[in-house]
């Protein structure tokens, strides 16, 4: 897929922008302890998705595992492409790193539509024709996470395969 790598979600009280390309990606990853961002995306998954039926201690029976970058790594890099990394990290800070666990629950699904959102493909022209025989791309949509009034967002996003990268 050749998207932009573009989301948006709700984080810090505002709607903000985030990117995530390659060079993002692999500073999640080591950062996540080497593991794939496909790992990373599935305990983030299994984190909003246990959350969202089961709190407390029932949440941490299931199963539930999260790593504290897990959340905080793929929200400081999408920031990134929009802001200094300066601001990036104090906006990181005071609603992650000074929150403790509830920043890092509240913020999940934030991190895992930023991760979501680097895989779709930008919407197109409405004047573009498919030309013959070209696949279109359905629409993507990530799990459906709570909402919390720390931490909502969306991206839903259609578009077609032959859209172009920006890598």
């Amino acid at each position: 897929m050749s998207g932009t790598g573009e989301t948006e979600a709700d984080f810090g009280g505002e709607r903000r922008q985030f990117r995530i390309r390659l060079g993002e990606i692999r500073r999640i990853e080591a950062k996540c302890g080497n593991v794939g961002v496909g790992e990373v995306m599935r305990r983030l998954a299994r984190c909003v998705l246990v959350t969202s039926k089961l709190g407390g201690l029932e949440a941490l029976a299931a199963g539930l595992e999260i790593h504290a970058d897990d959340v905080r790594e793929p929200i400081l890099q999408g920031l990134t492409a929009h802001m200094s990394m300066g601001e990036a990290t104090k906006l990181v800070r005071g609603e992650i790193d000074e929150r403790g666990t509830p920043g890092l629950l509240d913020n999940a699904s934030t991190a895992l539509l930023v991760l979501w959102g680097a895989r779709e493909t930008p919407p197109e022209d409405p004047e573009d024709e498919d030309e013959p025989g070209e696949m279109t791309a359905g629409t993507m949509t990530p799990p459906n996470p709570p909402t919390s009034s720390t931490s909502t967002a969306s991206a839903k996003r259609s578009g077609s395969r032959r859209g172009k990268s920006t890598n």
